[in-house]
């Protein structure tokens, strides 16, 4: 995945702090992600069976990390939701916009409580089920990352402090 700046940015809209704040979230979203997706894909090719001692750390982590990253992921998305949409809203940001980014919240919380309930139960984990799941939400949030990067952030990168009018 890439931490590249969203599409139509300008230095001055990344040097704002209420943008850098949203990317650097943002990023840690999808960096998280790959290191979930790392101690699966280990896990997959282990020569070893899932209970083998040399996999139980992978699995742990896997499972703490995956509960970790499902709260922190639905608490954001209700933050936007409830909080920076509306004010955006009121600043410009089109209902249209508003309406989509809300159902890809809605998608990807079915897709985040799918791999919830995979990692719920360690002793039942399946790699490549997990897998599987990990990239449909990867590819998801990538590109809900990656539109509302570029709708929210030239709103944002306009405004002097977090309740400002523009």
């Amino acid at each position: 995945m890439t931490n590249l700046p969203y599409h139509g940015a300008t230095s001055e809209q990344l040097q704002n702090p209420f943008v850098r704040e949203l990317l650097a979230i943002h990023n840690m979203f999808r960096d998280q992600l790959v290191a979930m997706l790392g101690f699966v894909n280990e896990l997959k090719t282990s020569k070893q069976p899932l209970t083998h001692a040399k996999n139980l750390p992978h699995i742990q982590i896997l499972v703490r990390a995956g509960a970790r990253y499902t709260e922190m992921l639905h608490g954001h998305h209700q933050l936007e939701t409830a909080l920076l949409f509306p004010s955006l809203s009121a600043e410009g940001l089109p209902a249209s916009v508003i309406d989509q980014l809300n159902a890809e919240h809605d998608g990807i919380s079915i897709l985040i409580d799918k791999f919830s309930a995979e990692i719920a139960d360690p002793a039942r984990i399946e790699p490549e089920v997990i897998n599987h799941d990990l990239q449909r939400l990867s590819e998801a949030l990538q590109a809900h990352l990656a539109y509302e990067e570029t709708h929210v952030c030239p709103l944002l990168a306009r405004r002097l402090d977090w309740w400002s009018p523009l």
